[in-house]
């Protein structure tokens, strides 16, 4: 930061406020400040209120943790004040003052921050941006730092790894160098390797690794997660609770939010706080209010049981290695009443280790199709899936998509076009671990269950020795639970021309007609000697456009053409048979009575359209927006000069919907405010001094039974 002068202090700025935060924890900085740049000023906008957040440059903690796990060996690292090192534009440092004195005799000085500053909206991005544009910069000089800094960073954590020393010697001095270049310094160097630790500067290793790397307590915070190198394992540890306050709803959810487990290593007992919180809500508790003894004591029992998370040690490294040929994935997924889950395992020739109703078990399915697409995306290896559910129902649904109702049928779709070319098998109850997640299992229980630790054992086995998934019979299911929709058994329909689905507007479609018709004339022999070019004539316009409603037309009313052609009329059936329709030149035009009216023929006789078919949407559109975007009744009045859509208005109403303009203009009808009544109306007089008369009427009055009219 640098000091400003008095005249400097006059210029447009914003004061941050600060205070001191102490972390005693920390190995580097135990007492940092914080800036509050969301402080209103007396304008009532905060600097944080002008700024923009700016985008997520970087993986999510799911991603990066699990490609952590993919690495022989592991190397971790923290860029020292990274927020510190970027310098801010000398416009934008008048906005990060503060002020500032050493002791309370001195005067008050003030100062302006240089550098990026924690606490301001725009600050992560601006940080993680400059680590992305460094990438960048590097790609040819540091290629394997770039990647790293690029892939393997949150915020300014690094979590990356290699499968072989020489290569990571080579990337802990390229990414040193590359981060120098910019100013940044790469410290709290760890590793699971010695030997890749001994090519970093003592001063840059964390000091734990080096005073206590062997020691049992010696576990490193690595995004939320504990990590101990000496074993190359997660560890888990239980919160400290405030046991004398009273437990509220706010309280129990505060509590769940500190469980944090980006892998779900520990899901079966996080599951057990969120079925807590769900029984919460039967219970109609205000957020403050202290619940029953009861629940207090059984949430008091859930925090005591999480010290038994101290001792389950999960090992980081899933065994993968660019050596492995091909990885098989194994998901799993299950549901209960009060919760489904999935889950997924990795393994390969050389290692393997592991990383309701109907709908909730479909449910429980779709969301193993997400977990595999995450987990597929971040191994670098050829991965051949499997996926088990214990659910007959949903292999039952999953061998077709187009048999099912609604909620089924989309959710199957999402999941066959995520697991595209696996095969879906059925397990038993007993040997899925997701089983495990739908139910929940104590910190005590979950430490000894290596059925969610390694898979089910048949899983080490080869694949002669897995369950044999039988052909599901559907008779033997609850037809009532495959929820199959009903089959309506309708004439073929003929789809739509792909001419239609070439141009959205009906000028380009009739233009783009003309000129096939152009090109279709002048390709016969017998029209060589004539041929049409220049502009587009009016008459071939016209005819193009008879074309295009001949072919949509001989699309939407095969039947009626062909009573047209058999019996002179339509049958009265027909859904156009109120329209009275006639057959001119090969179109379909409503009958009418306007035979010997002095109006256009189009007027006389409009041509009949479907109000289904894309072409009389086009028509629609284009009517609609040569009036400048009419409303309903005019939009509709413009067609029918020349068109007659069936439901037209109902297509109106659906075009104007869909049109941008109109919906970002939004018009409002605005209500006429009504004049002052005449003198006449409102002061006393004699009766017929003033008399008015109002012009209305005839009124014809029809009753609805003739027979009881009198």
């Amino acid at each position: 930061m640098k000091e400003l002068s008095g005249d400097d202090a006059s210029a447009k700025s914003y004061y941050l406020p600060h205070h001191a935060v102490l972390k005693p924890d920390s190995t580097t900085t135990k007492l940092r400040v914080v800036f509050d740049a969301s402080c209103k000023t007396s304008s009532g906008i905060s600097l944080n209120d002008a700024l923009m957040v700016g985008p997520v440059v970087q993986d999510m903690i799911v991603d990066i943790t699990l490609r952590f796990r993919t690495h022989r060996f592991a190397l971790v690292g923290d860029v020292a004040k990274m927020y510190r090192m970027v310098l801010m534009n000398a416009a934008d440092q008048q906005l990060q003052r503060i002020v500032w004195r050493d002791s309370a005799s001195e005067p008050i000085r003030t100062f302006a921050l240089t550098t990026v500053t924690y606490g301001t909206a725009s600050a992560p991005y601006l940080a993680t941006k400059c680590l992305q544009r460094l990438a960048d910069e590097g790609e040819k000089s540091h290629p394997a730092a770039a990647k790293v800094l690029r892939k393997d960073f949150y915020v300014d954590d690094m979590l990356s790894g290699v499968d072989d020393i020489e290569e990571g010697k080579t990337l802990v001095g390229q990414m040193v160098e590359l981060l120098q270049s910019a100013g940044f310094s790469l410290r709290k160097w760890n590793s699971n390797s010695k030997e890749l630790l001994s090519v970093v500067s003592e001063g840059l290793r964390d000091e734990r690794s080096i005073l206590e790397l062997d020691s049992s307590t010696a576990a490193v915070k690595t995004l939320g997660l504990t990590w101990e190198p000496s074993t190359d394992c997660f560890r888990f540890s239980s919160p400290a609770w405030n046991e004398a306050a009273e437990i509220t709803k706010r309280c129990v959810l505060s509590d769940a939010s500190r469980l944090f487990d980006p892998l779900g290593l520990v899901s079966p007992v996080i599951i057990q706080a969120k079925i807590f919180l769900q029984d919460l809500s039967k219970h109609d508790c205000e957020w403050d209010e202290p619940l029953s003894s009861q629940l207090q004591e059984q949430w008091r029992e859930y925090r005591r049981n999480l010290a038994g998370l101290d001792g389950i040690a999960v090992p980081r490294w899933v065994g993968t290695s660019r050596s492995t040929e091909t990885i098989e994935l194994h998901g799993f997924c299950d549901a209960s009443n009060k919760a489904y889950g999935a889950c997924v395992y990795s393994g390969s020739e050389k290692n393997k280790k592991s990383l309701s109703t109907p709908r909730l078990e479909l449910s429980s399915a779709l969301l193993l199709a997400h977990l595999h697409e995450k987990v597929a995306k971040n191994i670098n290896a050829v991965t051949k899936c499997h996926f088990w559910t214990d659910s007959t129902i949903v292999v039952c649904w999953l061998s077709s998509a187009a048999r099912w109702k609604q909620f089924v049928a989309n959710r199957i779709s999402e999941i066959q076009h995520i697991t595209k070319g696996s095969v879906w098998k059925h397990v038993t109850g007993e040997d899925n671990p997701a089983d495990i997640i739908s139910r929940g299992m104590s910190p005590a229980q979950l430490q000894y269950e290596s059925r969610w630790f390694n898979g089910p054992k048949w899983l080490m086995l080869d694949n002669q020795y897995w369950p044999n998934s039988a052909q599901i019979n559907e008779g033997s299911l609850n037809q009532a639970d495959l929820e199959e929709k009903a089959i309506v058994a309708v004439l073929p329909a003929v789809s739509p021309s792909e001419i239609f689905g070439l141009r959205s507007s009906l000028v380009d479609l009739v233009r783009l007609t003309v000129h096939i018709r152009r090109f279709k004339w002048n390709s016969s022999p017998a029209d060589r000697s004539c041929r049409k070019v220049g502009c587009i004539t009016s008459q071939e316009y016209d005819d193009a456009v008879k074309e295009l409603v001949k072919l949509s037309q001989r699309e939407c009313f095969p039947q009626e053409f062909a009573d047209i052609a058999r019996h002179g009329q339509v049958q009265d059936s027909s859904r156009i048979s109120n329209l009275n329709p006639q057959l001119v030149e090969g179109v379909l035009c409503v009958g009418g009575r306007l035979k010997n009216a002095d109006v256009p023929d189009g007027r006389k006789h409009p041509y009949i359209l479907d109000h289904r078919h894309p072409f009389t949407k086009i028509v629609v559109v284009y009517y609609h927006r040569k009036y400048f975007h009419a409303g309903q009744q005019q939009t509709v009045t413009a067609v029918r000069e020349r068109f007659w859509p069936t439901s037209a208005r109902n297509l109106a109403r659906q075009v104007i919907h869909e049109c941008v303009q109109c919906f970002r203009a939004k018009p409002k009808i605005q209500e006429q405010l009504m004049a002052d009544l005449p003198p006449e109306r409102v002061r006393p007089c004699f009766p017929f001094q003033k008399v008015g008369i109002d012009y209305c009427g005839p009124f014809h009055v029809v009753y609805p039974h003739r027979s009881n009219a009198s």
